[in-house]
């Protein structure tokens, strides 16, 4: 029950934020940032699902969002958009029967083509229902297929999609790589991101504590043995992979809404590579890992322009120093948690001596031309990415949070490792005085 209170408690607090913040002004870099790491979060947690919980390495994901993108743009392009002179590639037929609207009146639901939401939540879940199909296509043949060569049939599959709309076959459906411009950007804005962010989450969770979440880890850690336990291996890997495709092509059809168009180069193979990053930075099949990955490498990429601003030499050269010294603390500091001997090893000093040597050269030479000179770094905001992937490949190779996830009993307890009331009423030799000596004295007695 505190569980549920305290869920139910962020989650107004949440959107109470998300309201203030839609209704002051000058936040709408801030609100554009939340709307790109909500829909990042929703195609980075799809893609989790394969890569972390599944334990298969696929490349492919940028190819189901842009489906999901090209059909939410063609069924929800306005009228006035569909005229040949702006979709002049665009074929009579498919100018005239991708269109939501007419779908709707055929089957008696023309109220609905009135409401705007209702026909976005249509077309997002059509889009889903595309990529899914899609995904069930090329997943069936490819994942009998293991480790490498499975990763490079994903990314085939993946770069297939996406330069097909391209083919003079298919520009008379996709308006070739003219792309689609003019999509209504309802869809893109922050409420609705959130909403299908929270559906995201919900849905996810459930899946990986459910009886398929389990049957998916026991695939990534022993095929063989999930198999002798009675899992379908085929099966899982088809329906996991369906699963992922979907929620890819309702993220793919978000961020189209956000763009208000999209093209072959909207969704390239680093859509993918950032998604990768992302997931890898915050934990390989941890859920909120992916989101909390996500946060930070767009957070990074956004506001990390101060990084590429010209800048006195001696800044750069002191915040140089300044990262080997974190360096050496961070190693000691992971060396004592993990109760290695020795603490400090000689390479970790080479950290310390070149910082400190560094700050002491910049400090005696502060007066000359070269120290005080403007210097500008550009792409110090992927450097600072890369930096960031590596320590945590060499400290914590299993992400931020790693396969563990949020919860209110990491913040509140109880300790899982203090039995409860309930467990001590269960397990006789709890409260059994001549084995347990502290029986009767409630939880704080056993810890």
């Amino acid at each position: 029950m505190r569980d549920r209170i305290l869920t139910l408690a962020t989650l107004i607090l949440a959107t109470l934020a998300i309201y203030g913040l839609t209704q002051m002004e000058g936040s709408g870099s801030l609100v554009s940032a939340l709307t790109l790491v909500f829909i990042w979060s929703i195609a980075a947690i799809s893609l989790n699902l394969i890569n972390g919980q599944l334990g298969i390495l696929s490349l492919g994901h940028h190819g189901f969002m842009m489906i999901g993108g090209y059909l939410t743009a063609l069924l929800m392009l306005p009228e006035k958009e569909r005229s040949p002179f702006r979709t002049r590639l665009l074929s009579d037929w498919a100018r005239e029967n991708l269109d939501l609207n007419r779908w709707l009146e055929a089957l008696g639901l023309g109220f609905l083509a009135q409401s705007t939401d209702a026909k976005f939540v249509i077309a997002l879940i059509l889009a889903g229902l595309a990529a899914a199909l899609v995904g069930l296509i090329v997943g069936i043949p490819s994942l009998r297929l293991k480790g490498d060569y499975l990763a490079i049939v994903t990314f085939g599959f993946g770069e297939i999609i996406r330069l097909l709309p391209n083919a003079p076959e298919v520009a008379r459906f996709t308006n070739g790589p003219l792309g689609i411009k003019g999509v209504p950007g309802d869809a893109g804005t922050l409420w609705w991101t959130f909403a299908v962010f929270l559906i995201t989450l919900w849905f996810f969770s459930r899946l990986k504590f459910s009886s398929y979440g389990r049957a998916f880890e026991g695939i990534r850690e022993d095929e063989i043995a999930a198999e002798a336990m009675g899992v379908n291996l085929a099966y899982h890997k088809v329906l996991a992979f369906s699963i992922s495709a979907f929620f890819a092509g309702v993220a793919g059809g978000l961020y189209a809404s956000y763009l208000q168009s999209v093209d072959t180069q909207t969704f390239n193979f680093f859509v993918t590579f950032f998604l990768l990053v992302a997931i890898s930075l915050g934990g390989l099949g941890s859920i909120t890992g992916a989101v909390l990955g996500t946060a930070i490498v767009l957070l990074v990429r956004i506001y990390g322009g101060f990084l590429e601003e010209p800048r006195p030499a001696y800044v750069a050269l002191f915040a140089i120093s300044g990262l080997m010294i974190l360096a050496f603390a961070f190693s000691v500091y992971i060396r004592r948690a993990r109760h290695l001997r020795p603490v400090i090893e000689p390479k970790h000093l080479i950290f310390l001596g070149t910082g400190v040597g560094l700050m002491l050269l910049t400090l005696a030479f502060f007066s000359t031309p070269f120290v005080q000179q403007e210097v500008q770094f550009f792409g110090m905001r992927k450097i600072l990415l890369a930096v960031l992937l590596i320590l945590i490949m060499i400290y914590r190779r299993e992400g931020i949070m790693g396969r563990s996830e949020f919860s209110w009993k990491l913040l509140f307890g109880p300790r899982e490792d203090i039995p409860t009331e309930e467990q001590r009423k269960q397990d006789a030799w709890l409260t059994n005085p001549e084995l347990n000596p502290d029986a009767g004295k409630g939880n704080n007695g056993a810890s």
